[in-house]
């Protein structure tokens, strides 16, 4: 009865400190304490050049995206550019100069792909009215798909980029009336549907891309994330553990497979958070280290559940509930 007791009394403090919601800001965010702009691995390389065939030295290049600020630099001699530091997400790159048309091109890097790769593009600035040449998309997600289906999917990547998910919808669903086994477009509506903070609508649309492309890791990902909006925890720890299985070093699905079984009172869910931890890029991952504080506190472990506390005070120093986690370390320290 008294493990009981304590155990709500662990709840009651997640709802008093006011815990970061791993899940209300839609899918691919990253949990975690960063900079703003960046706090990734990726890397975009990128050369403009003139009608001529020339390096565009010294031209304006922008980028923006759902998961990176802002970013800003100019080309090199070389008509060269470098963005770094970059999460998974869909991006706009952006070059203007004066006396061309402003040139822009979309960029989807996979959420889930493997640290540390390069991705490169090329841009060609155009005088005012002249056509844009056919060019091969950057966005490897459009292969095989029909011309008109892969327009009207990069429209919705660029509203996406732009922080725009309702505006996004339209173009998916155009996409998908043009090839409706268009997979990707299936997973894009669903995470804006996720953005918007509609659960169901987003569980439909990641069904529907995983019936098309049953290994689609992402799609799985996304609908797990929507049980857990939907409080479905049983079905979200479910679906957390099948991505894990699929992918084995993914450290924010076992922070989040532990975060649904520490709401189903499940005792794996301290083996879960400390796999978060211990996998390669998890370290940083703020909430592991706060749940498990709850979890120690629970079994009365005051010293461990302290030592918790305060990594995840170290690692979101400025999350609205730390001056009350602060308290509650001191309070724990006092009775180790």
């Amino acid at each position: 009865m008294r493990s009981r007791k304590y155990f709500v009394l662990a709840l009651v403090i997640v709802a008093v400190f006011g815990v970061a919601d791993t899940f209300g800001q839609g899918i691919g965010d990253r949990n975690r304490a960063s900079a703003t702009g960046g706090g990734g691995s990726h890397n975009i390389r990128g050369k403009v050049f003139l009608p001529n065939g020339k390096p565009a030295v010294g031209v304006k290049v922008s980028m923006s995206g759902s998961d990176f600020t802002s970013g800003n630099t100019t080309t090199d001699m070389d008509g060269a550019f470098t963005f770094g530091s970059i999460p998974g997400g869909n991006y706009q790159i952006v070059v203007r100069a004066e006396g061309y048309q402003t040139e822009s091109e979309s960029l989807t890097i996979e959420r889930f792909a493997q640290a540390g790769q390069g991705y490169q593009m090329t841009l060609h600035l155009r005088l005012p009215g002249q056509a844009k040449a056919e060019g091969r998309s950057v966005n490897p997600r459009l292969a095989g798909v029909p011309k008109d289906a892969a327009a009207k999917f990069e429209k919705g990547i660029e509203k996406m980029a732009k922080k725009d998910p309702k505006g996004a919808l339209l173009h998916f669903d155009e996409a998908i009336t043009a090839y409706p086994r268009f997979a990707a477009a299936h997973y894009e509506k669903g995470a804006a549907f996720l953005k918007l903070g509609d659960a169901d609508k987003a569980t439909e649309s990641f069904v529907n891309a995983i019936s098309i492309k049953q290994d689609y890791l992402e799609a799985k990902y996304g609908y797990a994330l929507a049980q857990f909006q939907k409080k479905n925890y049983e079905v979200a720890a479910a679906a957390f553990g099948d991505v894990v299985q699929q992918k084995k070093d993914m450290a924010e699905a076992y922070l989040n497979l532990g975060i649904s079984l520490f709401y189903l009172k499940n005792a794996g869910a301290e083996t879960a958070l400390k796999t978060a931890v211990a996998t390669k890029g998890g370290e940083n991952l703020a909430l592991a280290h706060l749940y498990l504080g709850q979890i120690f506190m629970q079994k009365k472990k005051n010293a461990e559940a302290a030592a918790e506390l305060q990594k995840y005070v170290e690692l979101a120093p400025k999350a609205p509930n730390v001056e009350k986690i602060k308290t509650t370390i001191a309070d724990l320290k006092k009775q180790s």
